[in-house]
């Protein structure tokens, strides 16, 4: 059996780009809890097959495996495998509903008994947060025709996870603005740890995964502003027919999944950092520079600060080409 994914055979894994041309290409993250499995993504294959991307042992790109591989390098978990028998049968993987399966996975108890309580809290809070957006929804809508009240409940399901609560504002509970606070505490934490790092090793590998983080935070804070817009503007555009009742939905499904596919995989670094002990963190940054989630050139053309990522991604090449190198000697 092979011990590492270096021992597979040349046809079981290829490498991918650092930087794919969209989302699709890039893959879903995956929460598996096994280590040799950690920043795994999902995606559908050219055949519509299921494809399974792992970070490069190098820090260049991914690699696409297939799950059979992944059995014979090491045995899942049950949750790992009740997650992936769920994920694997999705037509198109996104975060929201990658979301929803590791949720339910872990409501069952596969992921342990403290797992599936934080899920049940999870769901609890969730309720909470789709209540809040649907009585802000309604009463911003409330002077419009009863055709366009109809559009209520299905707006609701769509930015419950951007959480438009009381007055139109973002409810801290909900999922991307947990996100976004979390990602913003890493960048203040990286900073500081940064300043008093003992070795230039440790001060790059910070300086990468800060400059990361940095450049996808204002990203998706415009595209939750531009969100936030469109439903401040819905009632008038509606009333004028500027807007089609048709076209409400897709354009706020579109702008919804952009914050939350910016955001997929910031969870996994963010709580690996927090996990770290003070002494540790050096170690776990080596592995926080081979996942940062990099965004594909699909969002070169969205909201927000153009973040310098080709010139990242040559100092993350850099830094990781010197680790493997310090690891063969």
């Amino acid at each position: 059996m092979p011990q590492t994914f270096a021992d597979l055979p040349e046809d079981a894994e290829a490498a991918l780009a650092e930087r794919p041309a969209s989302f699709a290409e890039r893959g879903c993250a995956v929460p598996f809890t096994a280590p040799q499995l950690r920043g795994a993504r999902l995606r559908r294959g050219a055949g519509g097959q299921a494809e399974l991307l792992l970070p490069a042992r190098d820090g260049r790109g991914m690699r696409v495996l297939r799950w059979e591989d992944c059995l014979r390098l090491c045995a899942p978990t049950l949750h790992d495998r009740q997650l992936w028998d769920r994920v694997a049968a999705q037509g198109r993987p996104t975060p929201a509903l990658m979301r929803a399966t590791a949720r339910e996975v872990a409501r069952l108890g596969y992921a342990g008994r403290s797992a599936q309580a934080a899920a049940f809290a999870a769901l609890r809070q969730q309720d909470q947060v789709r209540e809040a957006v649907r009585e802000a929804l309604s009463a911003h809508f409330e002077a419009l025709e009863p055709e366009a009240a109809e559009l209520l409940v299905p707006m609701v399901a769509i930015l419950a996870q951007t959480g438009m609560g009381p007055a139109l504002r973002p409810q801290q509970g909900a999922t991307i603005p947990r996100v976004l606070v979390a990602l913003d505490a890493l960048g203040r934490s990286l900073a500081a740890f940064a300043q008093l790092a003992p070795s230039l090793a440790e001060r790059r590998a910070a300086a990468i995964t800060l400059g990361a983080a940095r450049m996808t935070l204002p990203v998706a804070e415009a595209c939750l502003r531009m969100l936030w817009q469109a439903v401040e503007d819905l009632p008038g555009r509606l009333a004028t027919g500027e807007l089609r009742r048709v076209d409400v939905l897709p354009m706020l499904a579109d702008l919804a999944s952009r914050a939350d596919w910016l955001l997929d995989g910031w969870p996994r670094v963010t709580a690996l950092w927090d996990a770290a002990q003070p002494a540790g963190r050096g170690a776990v940054l080596a592995e926080l520079v081979g996942l940062l989630p990099v965004p594909p050139l699909e969002a070169a053309g969205w909201p927000g600060a153009r973040g310098e990522w080709d010139t990242l991604l040559r100092a993350r090449r850099a830094v990781s080409g010197a680790q493997s190198l310090a690891e063969a000697g």
